[in-house]
């Protein structure tokens, strides 16, 4: 059966897109993830929206509702972006000026020319993550004392010679947005960005009624990083209510579904039409420091990847999206007006990403 958009070219194939339902449906009924969650849409109309698993370990819970929210890692790097875009189209920033300008201290030892450009795209010559970082984890640290740290450490690079993925910058980012606004992120992003798209459930930082309400990252009573005991990982209170610029963002399906859907131009929403352009440009092609392997093979946006393997082999060039390490995957295609979020809680699940991507686009018509 092949079922049509109201008013639009493209169509779908019902029992294409059942097939790659069915694949995340057997992926966790024999154990490759725990839980899993999707939402499928073409252009403003939602075709899936489906969970199945149990958002913990104990065999005891109820199932996983389509509504959960899972938290989504570095799917929160392009979110943040989008709430420096709004920024940006009010006039308040604009993408070339310094980090410095805002953030004085960041200046130190060789910083002054990193712009909010570099933050965005990866080139800034900030790493990806502390020397300390588990050390300040540990200690519960604030977002403040990642901040000091950043603000006094030397960069691997100069800005702009080099694609090298940074959390980093997108803290600075985050901390850069609470200087010029006078808020805390977590309540910029909830007034600007999600309100407004509907996105009841997404938080930067716990979601209402705590950890009990959402899916458990990599639920393991024995990994380091995500185990019941400890105070620190992902399942940690702490970790789940610092609101992590780069990636302590709690958001359901649908709720991304929308965020893609508003990127593509089919939703109403804050950003202006040039705002969402200008994030899904490839800003790397411009670079003309940056070697020309890097510009063809690490495509980048302001905070969204372009083109990358996690999509696919079917998705189109101009495809923009991102991952998230919790196992976590959201990408839209301009060119078909196709978008798909896909959250589970097992990290390192590339190929299925992969897989059930091009199951995803095998199933328009066009």
């Amino acid at each position: 059966m092949t079922e049509h958009t109201n008013g639009m070219d493209q169509a779908y194939d019902a029992s294409r897109l059942a097939l790659a339902l069915d694949l995340l449906k057997s992926a966790v009924e024999i154990g490759e993830v725990p839980a899993a969650a999707t939402a499928i849409a073409l252009h403003d109309r939602l075709l899936a929206h489906k969970a199945w698993g149990r958002p913990g370990w104990a065999i005891e819970e109820a199932p996983l509702a389509p509504d959960a929210p899972f938290i989504v890692a570095s799917i929160t790097k392009p979110v943040v972006c989008m709430g420096a875009m709004l920024l940006l189209d009010q006039g308040v920033i604009t993408l070339d000026d310094s980090v410095a300008r805002y953030v004085p201290a960041f200046a130190a030892r060789g910083k002054q020319s990193i712009t909010l450009r570099h933050l965005m795209t990866h080139t800034s010559g900030l790493p990806d993550q502390l020397e300390q970082n588990i050390a300040l984890r540990q200690q519960h640290a604030g977002l403040g004392h990642f901040v000091a740290a950043v603000c006094a450490l030397e960069p691997l690079f100069e800005p702009g010679t080099r694609v090298s993925y940074q959390s980093m910058g997108l803290l600075m980012l985050g901390h850069l947005m609470e200087v010029v606004t006078g808020q805390p992120l977590r309540q910029f992003l909830r007034e600007n960005l999600f309100e407004p798209l509907g996105m009841i459930g997404t938080t930067l930082a716990m979601p209402d009624g705590g950890l009990a309400t959402s899916a458990r990252a990599n639920d393991s009573p024995v990994d380091t990083q995500s185990s019941v005991e400890s105070d620190w990982g992902w399942n940690s209170d702490y970790w789940r209510d610092l609101g992590a610029p780069w990636g302590g963002l709690h958001a359901t399906a649908g709720d991304l579904s929308r965020l893609l859907q508003h990127m593509l131009g089919a939703r109403p929403g804050p950003l202006s039409p040039a705002a969402r352009r200008a994030m899904v440009c490839d800003q790397i092609a411009t670079m003309p420091r940056i070697s020309p392997e890097q510009r063809l093979t690490d495509r980048w946006g302001l905070g969204w990847r372009l083109g990358a393997a996690s999509q696919g082999d079917l998705a189109s060039r101009d495809a923009f999206g991102h991952t998230g390490a919790t196992g976590t995957l959201f990408w839209a295609d301009p060119e078909t007006g196709l978008s798909c979020v896909l959250l589970t809680n097992q990290p390192s699940i590339h190929r299925l990403f992969a897989r059930y991507s091009n199951a995803i686009a095998s199933a328009l018509r066009g």
